[in-house]
């Protein structure tokens, strides 16, 4: 819904920024930021973040703060956000948030940490809380649609002798991720990690967000050859350097899996399994949201951050950031 409104611009005097330059003259203090948020969020109206209750009253003082008259609990515009609990001003907040929904190859945390001057661990931190907030749309996917897979994980023949794996060729997930996706021409784009690519894994997902009925157009991976039962299914044949037939190719979702792989390898360099999801979402919402100029889709994100952020024990989980 908040999604809606900032498109329409129905949200009283939303701000639209047409640069990084613009942003950081116009968010020259915190303040400024808290009431970005806070009419982002609201619109006009506190909505209390503990129990939903609107009948609220601002308190007096230099932060801005909010109590419920219901469940009598105080609060800021960040509680109930990934900004909750955050020692960084809401000011390097923004910064960052622009930056990584402008950048196509996004923003590695090393550069961030120096754009921002904070430490590369809180950088890294900062930016999986930001991808918390790229989670993708429950779209459904229509008219024409390709489908294709690929697979994320460093090739053995760039790795040491001693740390390569045999018989990892082809569509082995013994050492790579496969992701699947699924795009509807000159629409949206639906993309998610799985464990592998098997019928009952990957066949559910796509009954899930393409219409039936659609025409699917994909390669000849076997697993796909069951679409037939619910949509109007066509491929071509890659392994004999088929590549277009008509209508039928798959050349939209091998351009985003261009961009996708370019800013995992070029920018990211490595991603593990357990944090790739985050990858995938941050490359759909940039994706997806495209046509947006760069100021109304910061303001797009923003509407997006109601979700509490994550730990970064919860992040780590005993596992060392990458």
């Amino acid at each position: 819904m908040i999604r809606a409104m900032c498109k329409k611009k129905k949200i009283n005097d939303l701000r639209d920024f047409d640069s990084f330059f613009e942003l950081v003259n116009y968010f020259d203090t915190e303040e400024k930021c808290v009431q970005h948020l806070a009419q982002i969020r609201w619109n006009g109206k506190a909505q209390c973040p503990y129990c939903e209750h609107d009948h609220v009253y601002e308190l007096k003082g230099k932060t801005r703060r909010w109590k419920c008259a219901e469940c009598r609990q105080q609060f800021s515009v960040r509680v109930g956000t990934i900004f909750e609990d955050s020692k960084i001003s809401l000011r390097k907040w923004f910064f960052a948030i622009y930056i990584a929904t402008a950048h196509k190859k996004g923003i590695s945390s090393h550069q961030l940490s120096r754009d921002l001057g904070v430490t590369q661990k809180t950088a890294w931190f900062m930016l999986q809380r930001i991808r918390l907030a790229f989670a993708p749309e429950d779209i459904q996917l229509t008219d024409e649609v390709e489908i294709d897979e690929t697979f994320v994980g460093g090739k053995e023949k760039n790795k040491h002798e001693s740390k390569r794996k045999p018989g990892t060729q082809g569509r082995s997930t013994k050492t790579k991720t496969p992701v699947l996706g699924i795009i509807q021409r000159d629409g949206k784009v639906f993309a998610v990690p799985v464990v592998d690519t098997k019928g009952k894994t990957i066949l559910p997902i796509i009954r899930s967000k393409v219409e039936a009925g659609s025409k699917v157009y994909t390669d000849e991976f076997l697993t796909y050859r069951a679409l037939g039962k619910d949509f109007e299914h066509s491929f071509v044949r890659h392994s004999a350097d088929q590549y277009v037939d008509g209508e039928v190719h798959t050349n939209s979702m091998e351009s985003f899996w261009a961009l996708f792989k370019r800013g995992i390898t070029g920018i990211y360099h490595h991603t593990s399994s357990k944090h790739l999801h985050f990858y995938v979402n941050e490359f759909t919402f940039r994706f997806n949201n495209r046509e947006m100029s760069e100021g109304l889709r910061f303001d797009v994100y923003l509407a997006n951050t109601n979700n509490k952020g994550i730990t970064y024990k919860e992040l780590i989980n005993k596992e060392e950031a990458k």
